[in-house]
């Protein structure tokens, strides 16, 4: 009986052992952790917010998931706040990789941001997934770089052939926002529209915070250009329109996708009618099944439709999300699928990366019509 008894416990504490290890492998699924870098305060924060409202909705429809989402491991985004600030956004990285140590980054927004912690990223191989910069000087930034936005270059080419060939304009003004990205499609702009044909009859600058734009506009208004190209950020555009009207500039205006945030209408009020943008293809009116289906979960989420940050947001997720589900986790193997990606069917186009972790989408065309965001007819 006493060796009976000595089996049978054995038996019975291997049998705990076999249920507890189980019990324990099961308990709860592992994390996978990503770093984020956006502007969620200060004067850009509007557009941070917005890009983070997508990328909230994405991570929580991901983890949702259980065992059919990321090999049954949560994902965890730490959200670092570069408050549009180059420097923040090198210290939110240099943090991101020391103490969190993620492998991948999506940011910064602007290009500003993101030229300044690119290299960073490229030395410490973590690959770097911006959501929105456009900077040309971002296609050679590195290996580990890429962006979902188109560059630049090819905003600045649609932008001066959609004015000389579809609008006929023979002259513009340009006053323009001094920063990277801004210059940069100014200069694309500038070089396509006079090789074209057209004529720039003036050019001004001006820095990031200035407050009057008077003398700009009146040298605008002084050689009577069909057009005033005013790319630039959102509180900036807003003052200078409201200036142009109170000294009476009645050419149209035309911009960049920095305009389209519905804040515009609050800042700018009835002075941002008529202004023609440009924009990625996106339309919340879609009837694709995959922009039906985000703008769904977005109104029941928030209450209201997303605008195109919030695709992008949305989109940079999902797609960090196909990276991440190839196992072994590495910022090498993640680059590899990043790379591998083709017409991924995103709620802001298609996307496949180029060999320089670039991306091409079709733009369109929008208008302030009635105090609203319509497509260009």
């Amino acid at each position: 009986m006493k060796k009976s008894g000595i089996i049978l416990g054995i038996i019975v504490i291997v049998a705990l052992a076999i249920i507890f290890g189980i019990t324990q492998t099961k308990k709860e699924p592992g994390e996978i952790k990503i770093g984020a870098i956006l502007p969620l305060t200060g004067d850009n924060a509007s557009y941070g917010i917005a890009l983070k409202k997508g990328m909230d909705l994405a991570i929580g429809e991901i983890n949702a998931k259980g065992a059919k989402g990321i090999d049954n491991q949560k994902l965890t985004v730490v959200f670092e706040d570069s408050q549009g600030d180059p420097q923040k956004a090198v210290s939110a990285l240099n943090k991101l990789i020391a103490v969190d140590k993620v492998p991948m980054v999506i940011g910064d927004m602007f290009s500003a941001g993101t030229l300044a912690i690119a290299p960073i990223a490229e030395k410490k191989k973590t690959v770097l997934l911006s959501p929105t910069a456009s900077a040309v000087e971002l296609t050679n930034a590195g290996d580990y770089i890429f962006r979902i936005y188109p560059s630049d270059s090819y905003d600045g080419m649609y932008l001066a052939n959609f004015t000389r060939n579809k609008l006929k304009v023979n002259s513009v003004s340009i006053i323009y926002l001094q920063v990277a990205s801004i210059s940069a499609v100014t200069e694309v702009f500038k070089k396509e529209f006079e090789s074209s044909g057209g004529k720039v009859l003036s050019m001004d600058s001006y820095k990031e915070g200035d407050a009057d734009f008077r003398s700009q506009l009146i040298k605008a208004k002084e050689v009577n250009a069909d057009f005033v190209f005013i790319p630039g950020y959102l509180k900036e555009m807003a003052t200078l329109l409201r200036q142009a009207k109170e000294i009476g500039v009645n050419t149209r205006f035309l911009s960049i996708s920095t305009f389209y945030d519905p804040k515009i209408f609050e800042l700018a009020g009835n002075a941002a009618e008529g202004v023609l943008f440009s924009v990625p293809s996106f339309d919340v009116r879609s009837e694709a099944p995959e922009i039906k289906n985000f703008v769904s979960k977005y109104k029941a989420k928030y209450g209201n439709e997303p605008d195109i940050l919030g695709g992008y947001g949305y989109d940079a997720v999902n797609i960090a999300e196909i990276a991440l589900q190839k196992g072994n986790i590495s910022p090498d193997n993640i680059k590899k699928a990043l790379y591998a990606i083709k017409n991924f069917p995103g709620v802001t186009g298609l996307t496949s990366f180029d060999s320089n972790g670039d991306v091409l989408k079709e733009l369109k065309i929008m208008q302030v019509q009635d105090g609203k965001f319509v497509p260009f007819e």
